[in-house]
């Protein structure tokens, strides 16, 4: 009964980890010119719609990088199928999406941008892998890849000022700074599925709370209201 009380709630904090933080995030006291909330919940369902065709891309990659290697082989599989594949289809479907859209030229304009389009990606991204998973869940699809990819979120909005109209170079730069997060997040998927739990929960909690000090540190006055 313990055990499908513990398998519950991770897949409820699977499924709801990310709208939360959007809601928590957006709700946030921020500045007169940071943008209004219904259009921040705009952004957040065209990631959602922006998905499915940003899927396609996620399944052939996993059917590329899905095979069962070791050592090094088994990381590059993890970097891709769980960490870079999503990620660069969610940046691909926002950067062309991006015209089509007016973002403020502020720290919190561009962020909370950023942020909303990715949240809305991602929540069907932890979706669906409740679904391709169903019954075989362990832990890291449950917690811990969750918890990465809020990290992630997080420090790649952050990061996308400074590449901000990300076109030509910016944009190239901005892809080859998501990239370097994704592999170093997945230190912590490999960790953990090399039976280094305690050295992979180390891992996830210094990612999670680089990304919280970095997220205080950068807007200061909506983190203490």
């Amino acid at each position: 009964m313990l055990l499908c009380y513990y398998r519950g709630t991770m897949q409820l904090f699977l499924v709801a980890c990310m709208p939360l933080l959007f809601a928590l995030v957006i709700l946030l006291p921020w500045d007169r010119r940071a943008p209004r909330p219904l259009a921040l919940v705009s952004a957040y369902f065209r990631g959602v719609l922006l998905f499915f065709p940003g899927y396609v891309v996620i399944v052939i990659v996993r059917a590329i990088a899905g095979f069962s290697y070791s050592g090094f082989l088994f990381y590059l599989s993890l970097f891709a199928r769980d960490h870079w594949a999503p990620m660069a289809a969610a940046l691909t479907a926002f950067l062309l999406v991006n015209r089509l859209t007016v973002i403020p030229d502020t720290d919190e304009g561009v962020f909370l941008n950023v942020f909303a389009f990715l949240a809305g990606f991602y929540t069907l991204v932890n979706l669906t892998d409740l679904v391709r998973g169903w019954g075989n869940w362990t832990g890291y699809e449950l917690f811990v890849l969750p918890v990465l990819r809020l990290a992630g979120v997080l420090l790649v909005s952050m990061a996308a000022r400074r590449y901000f109209r990300w076109q030509g170079r910016d944009a190239a730069l901005f892809g080859l700074v998501a990239t370097c997060l994704a592999a170093l997040l997945t230190v912590a998927s490999y960790l953990l599925l090399h039976g280094l739990a305690l050295w992979a929960g180390l891992g996830t909690a210094v990612a999670a709370g680089a990304a919280v000090v970095a997220f205080a540190m950068r807007f200061p006055r909506a983190v203490r209201g």
